[in-house]
């Protein structure tokens, strides 16, 4: 159904990227400088041209699995939100719906900025503090679509 080089688009997600390597269990695609894997329910072809097989590589190395939360403590602001734009990204692609980020305590300068960046974003639907047992101030809590 698929071959490397054909262009797709990671469904429920404006997410669109190059097949660079196909196996029994996953899909791997190149999206903005990342690689991503998905199940081939995960994503659909899109209408740019196929690419010729031979511009890539297909060996590469697959992104890290997807995980739920990012420590952003002692990250300067600049830092902090480029590594969190990417970590929501990471996680729309694999389909996280919870995730957590702690950005500390300390000063709340970090709190009010990823409190920004994420009433900003297209892909949050909410976002809280945590709770007691989840880090309380000191943690974000986000919901994304």
């Amino acid at each position: 159904m698929y071959t490397i080089g054909d262009y797709v688009k990671i469904l429920n997600s404006n997410i669109e990227g190059i097949i660079v390597k196909i196996n029994k269990q996953y899909i791997t695609v190149l999206c903005n400088d990342k690689y991503i894997k998905v199940t081939d329910d995960k994503i659909c072809k899109t209408n740019k041209k196929q690419l010729k097989k031979d511009r890539f590589n297909v060996n590469v190395q697959i992104s890290s699995p997807a995980v739920d939360e990012i420590m952003i403590r002692h990250q300067t602001v600049d830092e902090a939100l480029a590594n969190l734009e990417k970590f929501i990204d990471n996680a729309i692609c694999n389909n996280v719906k919870i995730v957590k980020i702690i950005h500390g305590k300390n000063g709340g300068i970090l709190r009010r900025e990823v409190h920004k960046y994420l009433e900003n974003s297209p892909y949050v639907k909410e976002h809280r503090l945590g709770g007691y047992y989840e880090g309380s101030y000191g943690v974000t809590i986000a919901f994304l679509k």
